[in-house]
């Protein structure tokens, strides 16, 4: 649930966050404004240096609400999940949110989700920054629509990198992410969906992690190409209902996942 970072880390931290404080954390002054869009509450370090003006915060506040009521839509539109409740982010001040978190990060990260989106604070949006917002967001929205499903990870993985992607007009893999997914099945190094079922991809080593999250996201736009956006909003909706992913595969595309993988491998040959 990591967008900014060696995606490895992903399942560490969320266990590493367990216990973390809430939306209302400490700022650089002690405290946060907060500023609310349809479907979002945004808190924002008010100490971030040129809170007014056209490079300041407040505009920031805007722009990153703005962001996140676009990946509301989106997808609410394609896949019609939209949380319960209105979804809490906390944008920090660049030197509190590394210094509250550099200890769970190996990299200067951008943003995670666990139970709140948090970002490091700026005065622009940025494609990165876009991107961030997007994944995180398809995260927090499956947890808020199905609060009691646990997902596999190749699924909230594959389809928050899927949304990410459409966020910057991406619909498909490129070259360069084909040449290395089939040159890692060629060396057999291409993880299994069974170990890309669990919660995270903790478990796998870091080259193998970072595998994973590319295959995840291959897996769900094969789905795309090969049964539309409608195939997998049927899809997803039964996941949420039921939380159980191989009836849903079956009744959806007439195929176990474990048949999909196959034919997915099959392409990368």
């Amino acid at each position: 649930m990591i967008r900014a970072g060696p995606p490895f880390l992903a399942g560490l931290l969320t266990v590493l966050l367990l216990g973390t404080a809430s939306a209302r954390d400490r700022g650089v002054d002690g405290h946060f404004s907060h500023r609310r869009s349809s479907h979002f509450v945004l808190y924002q370090d008010v100490a971030i240096q040129r809170y007014s003006g056209p490079l300041g915060s407040r505009q920031f506040e805007r722009d990153v609400l703005e962001v996140l009521e676009e990946s509301y839509d989106r997808l609410a539109g394609v896949l019609g999940v939209r949380p319960h409740r209105p979804v809490d982010v906390v944008v920090y001040d660049p030197a509190v949110f590394d210094g509250q978190f550099a200890n769970l990060f190996g990299f200067r990260a951008a943003g995670f989700y666990h139970g709140v989106i948090r970002i490091r604070g700026g005065t622009r949006i940025s494609t990165e920054l876009v991107r961030t917002l997007h994944h995180e967001y398809v995260h927090a929205a499956l947890d808020g629509a199905a609060p009691g499903v646990t997902l596999p990870a190749w699924l909230n993985e594959g389809l928050a990198e899927y949304f990410e992607g459409l966020a910057i007009g991406k619909r498909r893999l490129s070259r360069g992410e084909l040449v290395v997914l089939g040159e890692a099945q060629r060396q057999g190094a291409l993880p299994p969906l069974a170990a890309m079922s669990g919660t995270s991809f903790a478990p796998l080593a870091q080259e193998q992690a970072s595998l994973a999250y590319l295959k995840s996201y291959a897996l769900i736009e094969y789905l795309v190409r090969g049964y539309g956006e409608a195939g997998l909003r049927r899809f997803v909706a039964q996941v949420l209902r039921t939380g159980n992913v191989e009836r849903a595969a079956e009744r959806t595309f007439r195929q176990s996942t474990a048949e999909l993988e196959s034919s997915l491998h099959g392409e990368l040959q």
